[in-house]
């Protein structure tokens, strides 16, 4: 038993998302008695999603808030495309097809609508999926030379059944690059690896070797997106709520000068 608690009691209980965890009650040495949330269930999709390195902050992003209606413009087309990616995935993974999702804009949803994808399809089948950057992937390749966790890493990468390159054309042109890429596609191209590509350079113009830019194109389902900033939509949506709650404290007598009044 750890010394520095004891523990009180322990209890199964059912988490309002409908997971069990154990609420086990401890008294702590120099703090007293508190309550901690232990062996919480996660289901697969969780597990996947923990293991893919998809970016924390896109861990449980879903089709569901992906607000198509920001764009502001009929985007029908690609909301099929993305919806049928989950829907029908067994039909793109025999195929071995995946997306190159474009848009010149940064913060257009790019990154966001790939992992929504990602999270969509690990929710209800059992593979393997990866994210990675392609200047970070090229990082690694740098190192593994030397590194052998790092090689072990990028055999993990090469494999997975679902891979996502985010931020495709942002590296240098240099032949080393194309001979990795190259390498690295061709393989899943011919093993039929599904690869969800995000770039803001459209497939016939990116400044890659022809033998890449080709099975770019025989491997991928084109899904452009608006050039409109959705990320700066919802920064400014989110600034504006903040603002307008601020305000509504202040004139209900809220704020106090310690809160943020400056003097001059």
């Amino acid at each position: 038993m750890d010394i520095s608690k004891e523990e009180l009691s322990r209890e199964r209980i059912e988490q309002h998302d409908g997971k069990m965890c154990d609420l086990v009650a401890y008294q702590v040495k120099d703090y007293g008695y508190a309550e901690y949330i232990e062996n919480r269930e996660i289901s697969n999709g969780e597990f996947r999603r923990s293991r893919s390195l998809i970016p924390f902050n896109y861990l449980d992003a879903t089709m569901k808030k992906f607000r198509w209606d920001l764009y502001g413009e009929n985007v029908s087309s690609q909301e099929r495309i993305a919806q049928s990616f989950i829907e029908q995935f067994g039909e793109y993974r025999r195929k071995g097809k995946g997306l190159y999702i474009f848009s010149k804009t940064k913060g257009s949803g790019k990154t966001l609508l790939a992992c929504c994808l990602a999270n969509g399809v690990m929710e209800y089948v059992d593979i393997c999926v990866k994210f990675i950057s392609v200047p970070e992937l090229l990082e690694m390749t740098k190192k593994s030379y030397k590194d052998f966790i790092e090689k072990e890493d990028i055999e993990k990468i090469w494999a997975a059944e679902l891979l996502i390159l985010d931020d495709l054309g942002a590296e240098t042109k240099k032949e080393w690059i194309d001979t990795e890429l190259f390498k690295l596609i061709d393989y899943r191209y011919s093993n039929k690896k599904v690869t969800i590509f995000t770039s803001n350079i459209p497939i016939d113009k990116l400044k890659l070797n022809e033998r890449i830019v080709d099975r770019i194109f025989s491997m991928c389902i084109k899904l452009d997106l608006p050039e409109k900033s959705i990320r700066t939509i919802q920064a400014h949506d989110e600034n504006m709520d903040f603002l307008k709650n601020i305000m509504k404290n202040a004139q209900d007598g809220a704020a106090t000068p310690s809160q943020g009044n400056v003097t001059q």
